[in-house]
């Protein structure tokens, strides 16, 4: 697990502008499970590694719950791996993209419930490649595209033609296996393009997202005693 740690004072423009929008009704309900006086520091897990749009997210959150005092974003592998250290109390809340395919797994799990429901846009997304690699659009169909999963659906949307693909964990790491030379291109975001020193060869938009944070289920006892 990664840690990283975000503590800011204030909501800031990023928030205003509509990269991050929390309806007044989640923001108390959230107020009332973190209360702002609080000594403890919250744990919050999401996907990593570092550059992907769901740490991104959480980087937003973080400034636009700032009057909490942050939270310290810790990184997993997998969203599986963040539930699991959210059920076994080690980290006390964890964000979950809505376009993740299985998360309907998570909103079923009895020792879980939704703590906040809210609309964040992440970063830019796009084809890329190392810098020397020379890239031409028939290389799609002749290459393997890397790609998180839930991403995929770009290509069809940008593309006449279907792309040879293979998926990796999160688009962070879809960057870091072109970086590393593993393969030549990926669906990944601008966070990630930076992160690993990449450039985009065909870019597609930000992607307006909604998202839910998870925590425990205050009731599971009772649940289990049952």
């Amino acid at each position: 697990m990664r840690t990283a740690v975000i503590a800011c004072p204030v909501q800031e423009e990023l928030t205003r502008r509509g990269d991050l929008q929390i309806p007044d009704i989640e923001r108390r309900a959230f107020n009332a499970l973190v209360p702002a006086d609080s000594t403890h520091s919250t744990k919050l897990g999401t996907l990593g590694p570092e550059g992907t749009s769901s740490e991104y997210i959480a980087q937003l959150m973080s400034r636009a719950l700032g009057e909490r005092g942050g939270f310290r974003i810790m990184l997993e592998d997998t969203y599986e791996q963040c539930v699991e250290s959210l059920t076994a109390d080690r980290v006390d809340l964890v964000l979950v993209a809505h376009a993740y395919p299985q998360i309907n797994a998570f909103y079923m799990n009895p020792d879980l419930e939704p703590a906040l429901v809210f609309r964040g846009s992440t970063p830019e997304y796009g084809l890329a490649t190392r810098s020397d690699f020379a890239f031409h659009e028939e290389l799609l169909y002749t290459d393997t595209v890397v790609s998180h999963p839930a991403p995929i659906p770009l290509l069809r949307h940008h593309f006449d033609r279907p792309v040879n693909l293979v998926t990796a964990n999160s688009t962070s790491q879809a960057a870091g296996h072109v970086a590393d030379g593993r393969y030549s291109i990926a669906i990944t975001n601008e966070q990630a393009v930076k992160q690993h020193n990449l450039k985009f060869v065909y870019k597609f938009s930000r992607i307006p997202m909604t998202w839910t944070v998870f925590s425990r289920r205050k009731d599971r006892n009772d649940h289990a005693g049952a």
